[in-house]
């Protein structure tokens, strides 16, 4: 009996819970060291529980999860977001081994909220419940690239009122198509502050100003903070806003961006990386870790040319927040669109990029550098 109880405890052995009354028995029982040998027996085995390492949705009417080991999925359950309603049940296959295909019993709706739940165990029933959620597939992403950015928030005397500048990032449309699971992100501030695109549709050509940041401040330089969604452009009437181009406006209100940093645009139906620009400070020898992670994929993809270390990316050292009418503007989007329609790579590197002396957001690049 006494046996059979050492060995359910140490069964359990990953259990703090388990040690402690492990070692309280062991104080208290009168056994010798050479029976608690004997009568002690240890269970080997894997008791990890498999781990989901990447979701994607691969059309709008499949996802693929990737696992940390071989596992089998069941009583996945499809869920409407925003009507709280169940879609079905998933019929679910396996094309390799440690991914699991999704099948969705109906067509999602781009740019929708969907909840997918369910539960993976492996082979000797270790199991984990999961609860992911997602994005209606978008069969039409938009291509955009990044034109313009400024890093730095301050603020600027307009008529004897103070007005406050905040973080954008400036994107020109080379394609047509929809922005819903396209999103910004900066390096620094990883998927706390990133900003995801609405589900609308966009035209090639078009110029979108995110606002990373919704100024908190009083009267007029308070208001006009309006993100336009709909086909009326002309409705954000902040100082920084433009009525030719769209302005969209994050619920963020805090500082935003590092002194040396990477914005970049990412798909997030299959995580791949579409744009964008690296900015370092002239002392900045070497990235912070979560930079270092995305200078990599960036260097993998191709997007940004002839290296990713701080030294390759454009010098930051102009932009600060007493110098906030300033921009890192791309002097190249002429070229980036005639690469584009050629099927060509799309130019990008520190030598595209300039430190303009005015931040033109929504409007044509200022083309003037500036100098101390």
């Amino acid at each position: 009996m006494k046996q059979n109880y050492f060995m359910l405890i140490l069964a359990r052995i990953a259990l703090l819970p388990a040690l402690i009354v492990l070692a309280l028995t062991l104080s208290v029982c009168p056994v010798s060291c050479r029976s608690m040998e004997e009568g002690l027996a240890f269970i080997e085995g894997d008791f990890s529980i498999p781990e989901i390492t990447e979701f994607k949705v691969l059309s709008d009417r499949s996802a693929e999860i990737s696992f940390s080991k071989e596992a089998h999925v069941s009583g996945a359950e499809i869920f409407s977001a925003d009507e709280g309603m169940l879609q079905g049940s998933a019929d679910i296959s396996y094309p390799e081994e440690k991914k699991a295909l999704l099948s969705f019993p109906e067509a999602t709706t781009t740019g929708a909220e969907y909840v997918i739940e369910g539960t993976v165990a492996d082979s000797t029933g270790n199991s984990l419940t999961f609860s992911i959620p997602f994005k209606g597939f978008n069969k039409n992403p938009a291509r955009l690239i990044i034109t313009e950015v400024r890093n730095a928030y301050g603020t600027k005397k307009i008529n004897k009122q103070k007005v406050h500048r905040s973080e954008f990032v400036e994107l020109y449309v080379l394609r047509s198509g929809n922005l819903s699971g396209i999103e910004v992100f900066s390096a620094s501030d990883g998927e706390k502050k990133k900003y995801s695109l609405p589900a609308i549709e966009v035209k090639k050509g078009g110029c979108i100003t995110v606002h990373m940041r919704t100024v908190q401040a009083e009267g007029i330089d308070g208001e006009g903070m309006i993100s336009e969604t709909g086909d009326n452009i002309a409705l954000s009437t902040h100082e920084d806003s433009c009525d030719t181009a769209r302005d969209l406006w994050s619920e963020n209100t805090s500082a935003v961006f590092a002194d040396s940093d990477i914005i970049f645009l990412k798909n997030s139906a299959d995580n791949t990386i579409m744009d964008a620009v690296l900015f370092a400070k002239s002392d900045c020898a070497e990235w912070k870790s979560s930079s270092k992670t995305i200078a990599g994929q960036i260097s993998q993809s191709g997007i940004w040319q002839n290296g990713t270390e701080p030294q390759d990316a454009v010098c930051s050292d102009s932009i600060t927040s007493s110098a906030a009418t300033r921009s890192i503007s791309r002097t190249n989007v002429q070229e980036a669109i005639n690469a584009y329609e050629k099927n060509e790579t799309v130019p990008n590197s520190k030598e595209k990029w300039i430190i303009a002396k005015a931040a033109t957001p929504g409007y044509k690049n200022s083309s003037t550098a500036y100098k101390k």
